[in-house]
């Protein structure tokens, strides 16, 4: 009976590190890099304060480049890419749905 013990345990062992280094790989892509912090840090205002108090820094950070992207296209002029004389419509970025946001855990399927 105990050479079941000195057959399975190590086997268990080895599964299990595995299955935690998966788990360690997500988490690791999802890691906010001390770059982003100290840019977010310096160009923060009082409204991402808040939100980096309220939502964490994954929103507070979104939060911050949306605005900036949202900046950037209202201070671009609108050019006309078709040919003269067809119609044409301005193209806009979609903003960010942050209805639905990201779980901070794992995915366990």
């Amino acid at each position: 009976m105990s050479w079941l013990l000195v057959a399975l345990i190590p086997g268990l062992l080895m599964l299990a590190t595995f299955g935690l280094e998966r788990v360690e790989a997500g988490l690791r892509e999802q890691t906010i890099s001390a770059a982003e912090v100290a840019d977010f840090l310096s160009q923060a205002e009082a409204s991402d304060v808040d939100a980096l108090v309220r939502d964490g820094l994954d929103t507070a950070i979104s939060d911050q480049n949306r605005r900036r992207v949202e900046r950037e296209v209202a201070a671009a002029p609108v050019r006309a890419q078709a040919a003269p004389g067809l119609p044409t419509t301005a193209s806009f970025p979609h903003s960010l749905n942050n209805g639905f946001q990201q779980t901070r855990h794992a995915n366990s399927v």
